[in-house]
């Protein structure tokens, strides 16, 4: 599934994510991503993580090839949520960069709405960053309202 302009520009804005999988039998993990990049191809995204904060996540994703990653803009409460074929990829200093860039971003959106800096810091660590590669087949509005669950795109009856 592409991501349309509307959803790229969602992207330029600072965001938390949460990243979801389940192992064979269908006991959830989750944990939160540190950084993203939407490749050319509009269909394919990498998510980073911490396999260090969440180890369950890294196996499940390797047991499973399957992912849910949600963005969320704190500010707002504009969400997306976005599922679909999931694999590890090698995790190298572009991938580290972005991790730290989201992390600033994230960091200075969240202070900014009241957060104290100093307790922000454990939620998003790039330790044992990995990165999974998801090839994007469904998209949701996760956004609250009467929209919140709907496929991207579709509209009201």
């Amino acid at each position: 599934m592409r991501l349309d302009d509307k959803l790229l520009e969602f992207f330029r804005r600072p965001l938390m994510c949460i990243i979801a999988g389940a192992d064979a039998v269908g006991r959830p993990s989750a944990g939160r991503g540190v950084g993203f990049d939407v490749l050319e191809d509009r269909e394919t995204i990498d998510v980073i993580f911490s396999a260090w904060q969440w180890p369950r996540l890294e196996a499940d994703i390797r047991q499973t090839g399957r992912v849910a990653a949600t963005f969320v803009s704190p500010s707002d409460y504009v969400s997306f949520q976005l599922k679909g074929a999931a694999t590890l990829q090698d995790t190298g200093a572009p991938a580290l960069d972005r991790a730290a860039r989201f992390i600033k971003a994230a960091t200075d959106e969240l202070e900014s709405l009241g957060v104290p800096r100093g307790i922000i810091g454990s939620w998003l660590t790039p330790r044992d960053a990995r990165v999974t590669r998801i090839t994007v087949s469904e998209i949701y509005i996760q956004t609250p309202g009467p929209l919140a669950g709907m496929l991207a795109g579709a509209r009201l009856q």
